[in-house]
């Protein structure tokens, strides 16, 4: 009776252990099927996070074009939000630095006829500080109070409907209200322009374009992206890599417009980069051209053989600037400057009706092989 009883309670042991095991391999089953599921889910949702997009917007702006190529833009972020902040820059920028706005802030700075202290916005004086730095190393050729010249040769913003050779005395008057280093001074830390002459008229039009570029790419760098191709009327800011994972290319344009349209193409990345040219923009009077680039020094347009320069800097405010600069100075002068500062420059001349290119050491480091 007892062995019977044992054996009885043995195979009821046994039959619990199956159950036991049985139940164990279902739950182990149910929470393997569980586990793997969580696992799935995260896995999408990590893929779902790191997937990027690339965008291209296009508009306009500055009585010209802009493009701008994104890469990799977080999912999370909209392409519409992205349009929207660059679209209050580029108002905001023109607002303030335009002078083809009447009511910008530079127009009305221009139409203060009073001697004395300005209040000016933190854009304003930025761009004025980096002028005043240009001014002086290209020896006056950069000059953003050459307006009254700019408006005598009819080049300027208020559209005059026929261009004429001014004579020498409106030059000379015109002269009088040129001298940037002489006729304002800027107070950084409280933000004041000091007016010397009532007369005094800013023209921003050779850097403000390449500072709305800069601003427009502190606008995408606070959003998060690092990738990116700014193009605005042909000059550019170009960061991080393109699509490819690769330096941007640029092209150069060909100041003959009858010849293929790239002249040159370098490789950049985190570098903003502008041309000036005298091919666009001029008038021609009893055979003679007339070119929208004056030197300020002599209040006439330039004679010299350049006919673009292009210039490779760490921002395209800076890059802008020098390419009005040494364009108005000419690549006789200006590629010696160029050298002595480690500036990336190529010079477009025209010598006995062919193009030839003159490189800086440093652009020659830009060009793809």
């Amino acid at each position: 009776m007892f062995f019977f009883i044992k054996i009885l309670i043995l195979f009821n042991q046994h039959l619990k252990l199956k159950i036991i095991k049985k139940m164990t391999r279902s739950l182990i089953t149910k929470i393997n099927k569980k586990f793997i599921s969580i696992i799935l889910i995260l896995l999408v949702a990590s893929c779902s996070k790191s997937e990027n997009y690339n965008a291209e917007l296009k508009g306009n702006t500055m009585g010209t074009y802009y493009i701008i190529n994104l890469v990799e833009i977080p999912k999370s972020l909209k392409l519409e939000n992205i349009r929207s902040e660059i679209e209050k820059t580029l108002n905001l920028i023109n607002s303030t630095l335009s002078n083809w706005d009447p009511n910008s802030e530079i127009t009305k700075l221009n139409n203060n006829k009073k001697i004395g202290t300005i209040k000016i916005s933190n854009y304003l004086k930025e761009v004025l500080k980096q002028a005043n730095i240009i001014n002086v190393s290209s020896y006056g050729y950069f000059d953003i109070t050459a307006d009254p010249l700019i408006e005598l040769w009819g080049f300027g913003y208020k559209n005059k409907k026929t261009q004429t050779i001014p004579l020498q005395k409106e030059i000379n008057d015109a002269l009088l209200l040129v001298n940037q280093k002489e006729l304002f001074e800027i107070n950084s830390t409280n933000n004041e322009f000091y007016k010397k002459n009532k007369d005094l008229k800013l023209n921003l039009s050779s850097i403000a374009k390449g500072y709305g570029i800069d601003q427009i790419g502190k606008k995408l760098e606070n959003l998060g992206l690092k990738n990116y191709l700014i193009n605005i009327g042909g000059d550019l800011l170009a960061k991080g890599y393109n699509k490819t994972k690769k330096n941007w290319m640029i092209g150069i344009e060909n100041p003959n417009l009858n010849e293929k349209l790239v002249k040159e193409v370098i490789n950049v990345s985190n570098k903003g980069v502008a041309s000036s040219g005298d091919y666009k923009n001029f008038f021609i009077k009893n055979g003679k051209q007339f070119s929208h680039i004056i030197n300020p020094n002599t209040g006439k347009p330039i004679t010299h053989k350049t006919k673009s320069v292009t210039v490779v800097s760490s921002n395209t405010t800076n890059a802008d600037g020098w390419a009005t600069a040494l364009l108005a100075m000419g690549s006789e002068k200006g590629f010696k400057l160029a050298e002595d500062n480690s500036m990336a420059v190529l010079f477009i001349d025209e010598v006995n009706k062919k193009l030839i290119k003159i490189k800086s050491s440093e652009f020659k480091k830009l060009i793809k092989e």
